[in-house]
């Protein structure tokens, strides 16, 4: 039983490798921006910590999502010279960052619909 969580480890880790410390930093700050999302609707505060998370993830969402969107366009530029494993590596980071680019959208359109008239 312990050898499968440990392998289960290792394989976190070295799929974490694969992707590389900016990737996860990036991806880590996609989860906060998810995780200190605001309801729709909810008033800005200008001060104290309601300001990080009415003022500023509402800021950061876009600007995540559209660097999610330029790794992935990078990515696909040097899949195109790569070969074997470094190949394989770079299709997972493309349909990785598609997808958390995705899940960003369409989490905060509910809270930049609310913002309309």
């Amino acid at each position: 039983m312990e050898s499968e969580s440990a392998s289960a480890g290792n394989a976190v880790l070295r799929w974490a490798r694969r992707l590389g410390p900016l990737r996860i930093a990036l991806l880590a700050a996609a989860v906060l921006v998810v995780v200190f999302a605001p309801a729709p609707g909810t008033k800005a505060v200008y001060h104290g910590w309601g300001l990080a998370r009415t003022v500023l993830m509402p800021v950061l969402a876009p600007l995540v999502v559209m660097l999610l969107l330029l790794d992935a366009l990078m990515a696909r530029v040097f899949l195109s010279d790569a070969e074997g494993e470094a190949r394989a590596r770079l299709r997972t980071v493309v349909w990785i960052n598609l997808l958390v680019a995705l899940a960003l959208v369409l989490y905060w359109i509910p809270y930049f619909y609310a913002l309309g008239p």
